[in-house]
C-alpha cells in the first residue's frame, strides 16, 4: 500500500493503459480521479471506489479545454483532498502523412496529446507545490523517438510530449516535482485488438507486430502501469527528466527485433 493517503489523477482512464494505471494505483491504496470524455469512466470510478475504499472520482473532462481541466483539478482537491500524482495518458491518433492529414485533425491530435498534458500539469503543479512536491508522469510512445509512415500528427505530438517532459523536469525541480515520461511499444489494449481485426489476416498481423519487439510479443497494459507506479514511488526519488521505454526491446533493434533480417 505504497500510495495510501495519496491522490492520483489519470487522464484517458476509461479504458486501455489509463484504466490499468488507475487500477494499479488503487491496488496500492491511492485515491484516483478518472478523467475521460467516455462516460464509461463513471462506471470505472465507481468500481475503483469499491475496490480500494480510498475513494474515486469521475470527471468527464476534455483535456484540451482549460476550464474543464481546472474544474477537474479543483473537484479532485475538494473531493479527494489533494493531488499528489498526475498521469497524463489521454491520447488520440488520426492516420495521415504531412501531405494528407487535415489541419483540423492535426490540431485536434496535438490539442489532446500535447496541450492536454500542458494544461493538467499547469493546473496540478500549484497544489503539488503546496504539499511539498509531487510527481507527473507523461505517457508518450516509442513513436516519439522513432517514426513510421502516415502517422505525422501522432508522432509529432508524442515527440513534443517527450521534449515537454524535459522542460517541465527542469522548471518544476525547485518545487520538488519530478517529471518523467514512459514510451510504450505496441501494447495489447482493446484499441490495438480492434486495429488488428481490420487486417486481412489479424493473426499474422499480430505476429508481425510482435516481431517488432526483441521479446517477440506485445506488451501488457499491466507492464506499463507497473513502470508508472515505480516512477511515482519513493524508489524513484532521484529520477526526473527521464525517458523510459516500455517496449520489449523495440527501440534497440534495426528492422524486425524478434528475428534476423533476411
Amino acid at each position: 500500500m505504497r500510495f495510501k493517503g495519496k491522490t492520483v489523477i489519470v487522464t484517458g482512464a476509461a479504458r486501455g493503459i489509463g484504466l490499468t494505471v488507475a487500477k494499479t494505483f488503487v491496488s496500492e491504496g491511492a485515491r484516483v480521479t478518472v478523467v475521460d470524455t467516455d462516460r464509461k469512466g463513471r462506471e470505472v470510478a465507481e468500481a475503483l471506489g469499491r475496490q480500494g475504499g480510498g475513494g474515486a472520482l469521475f470527471m468527464g473532462a476534455d483535456v484540451s479545454n482549460a476550464f474543464a481541466v481546472d474544474d477537474a483539478v479543483r473537484m479532485t482537491i475538494q473531493t479527494l483532498g489533494s493531488v499528489d500524482v498526475l498521469v497524463n495518458n489521454a491520447a488520440i491518433s488520426v492516420a495521415g502523412s504531412v501531405l494528407t492529414v487535415s489541419p483540423e485533425d492535426w490540431r485536434r491530435v496535438l490539442e489532446v496529446n500535447l496541450t492536454g498534458a500542458y494544461l493538467f500539469s499547469q493546473a496540478c503543479a500549484p497544489e503539488m507545490k503546496e504539499r511539498g512536491g509531487g510527481v507527473i508522469i507523461n505517457i508518450a510512445s516509442v513513436q516519439g523517438l522513432a517514426a513510421e509512415q502516415d502517422n505525422a500528427a501522432y508522432i509529432a505530438s508524442k515527440g513534443g510530449l517527450i521534449a515537454l517532459t524535459r522542460s517541465m523536469a527542469l522548471d518544476l525541480a525547485p518545487l520538488n516535482i519530478r517529471v518523467n515520461v514512459l514510451c510504450p511499444g505496441a501494447i495489447a489494449t482493446e484499441k490495438v485488438k480492434e486495429t488488428l481485426v481490420g487486417y486481412p489476416d489479424p493473426e499474422q498481423a499480430r505476429r508481425d507486430w510482435a516481431d517488432l519487439h526483441a521479446l517477440r510479443r506485445l506488451g501488457r497494459p499491466e507492464e506499463v502501469a507497473q513502470a508508472a507506479l515505480f516512477l511515482a514511488s519513493e524508489e524513484a526519488a532521484f529520477i526526473t527528466g527521464a525517458i523510459l521505454p516500455v517496449d520489449g526491446g523495440m527501440l534497440a533493434s534495426f528492422g524486425m527485433a524478434g528475428r534476423p533480417l533476411e
